[in-house]
């Protein structure tokens, strides 16, 4: 059965690369119908790798649209990969679109928003304000809080208001989720 699956996704890689848009086309339409959390990386690399606007934007549909069970959690995993740095901002758009979390992720959320600047504060912002009052993983939590005044002790004093401020409100936002 594993073997069968193995075959399955090789053949699902192999149409979601080809040149021939027809069969790239039909590979995305499977993934559409009969998708599997194993797709999901499959989806972000052909979406990092493609020049075709066309191609990204029904790739953006489908990860938008995503509604298996632990789909939210694997494009987290999947998007904080440092080879989908570029595409970050928008992965994390797609996964609060399609009901994800930053849950568990904080920390090296936190960290890719103080490295890579204000695109990735904003849609962190933005998850950050989805997390539910009481997270499990308290070390994440405050890791990613310690994370974020480092970054904002860093750009204090330079030309970054604007940074500064995002990182302010990133923080304000972990700190409600603080246990007393």
């Amino acid at each position: 059965m594993e073997a069968k699956k193995a075959a399955a996704l090789a053949e699902l890689h192999e149409g979601l690369h080809s040149v021939l848009a027809e069969r790239r086309d039909a590979a995305l339409k499977r993934v559409q119908d009969e998708g599997e959390l194993e797709t999901i990386a499959e989806l972000v690399r052909l979406r990092g790798e493609t020049d075709e606007s066309g191609v990204k934007e029904e790739v953006g549909k489908l990860l938008r649209g995503l509604k298996l069970e632990g789909a939210g959690s694997t494009l987290m995993e999947v998007a904080l990969l440092p080879d989908n740095a570029d595409q970050l901002p928008d992965l994390l758009g797609f996964l609060w679109e399609c009901g994800g979390t930053a849950e568990g992720h904080l920390r090296i959320l936190s960290t890719r928003a103080v490295e890579q600047g204000m695109a990735i504060m904003v849609e962190a912002l933005t998850l950050f304000e989805a997390l539910p009052e009481w997270l499990e993983d308290e070390a994440d939590l405050l890791d990613a809080m310690l994370i974020l005044q480092q970054g904002y002790k860093a750009l204090q004093g330079g030309n970054a208001k604007a940074e500064e401020e995002m990182l302010k409100l990133m923080l304000a936002e972990l700190m409600q989720r603080e246990r007393a």
